[in-house]
């Protein structure tokens, strides 16, 4: 998502940032959610807004944004086309690092799992984009098959759910690192 609102972008500089948290409050202008729409290829942003802290912590020496992102999006129906409103009020937490070796993972095959904490992102320049935090959660909490109301019992939209349901089966069996281990067993 590193393009999602590239042009609209509202800087801090986290270099001198001391113990006390920092207070942010973000309201996008309509021209900004326009922007914002576009690089993430959604028909309309009606509103967006964050709010919340950007503070360093004293253990890690990382930057911490904890906040808030209230959003009004539209998508398009993925059967009829129609627009499809999606309130979108979402808490997040991001980490920045000064240190590039923070950000990298030695191990190829790494498996974040959803109880671990993602990566910090890089600090450049020794500033953070504050829009770009924001247009990450956006996208991250959008409906990834948005459908108009009346579209629910189409044979389309079935299909939908098998493909949802099996996408579902798909991650369930992903996260069992001992689901094979029977079978081995069996084969000593």
């Amino acid at each position: 998502m590193s393009g999602a609102g590239e042009e609209f972008a509202r800087w801090i500089n986290v270099e001198r940032l001391g113990r006390e948290p920092l207070n942010i409050n973000i309201v996008a202008s309509d021209e900004e959610c326009r922007e914002i729409a576009d690089r993430l290829q959604i028909p309309a942003l009606h509103s967006l807004q964050m709010s919340g802290t950007v503070e360093r912590k004293a253990k890690s020496g990382l930057i911490q944004l904890a906040a808030s992102v209230k959003a009004d999006a539209e998508q398009s129906c993925i059967i009829s086309l129609t627009p499809v409103r999606q309130e979108i009020e979402e808490a997040f937490t991001m980490c920045y690092t000064f240190a590039r070796e923070d950000t990298l993972v030695e191990d190829l095959d790494y498996v974040v799992s959803l109880e671990e904490d993602d990566l910090p992102e890089l600090i450049e320049d020794g500033r953070i984009d504050l829009v770009q935090a924001m247009s990450e959660q956006v996208a991250l909490a959008l409906d990834p098959y948005p459908r108009a109301e009346g579209n629910e019992n189409s044979p389309v939209s079935d299909t939908i759910r098998d493909l949802e349901k099996e996408a579902d089966e798909v991650d369930d069996e992903t996260h069992k690192p001992f689901a094979g281990l029977k079978d081995l067993m069996k084969k000593n």
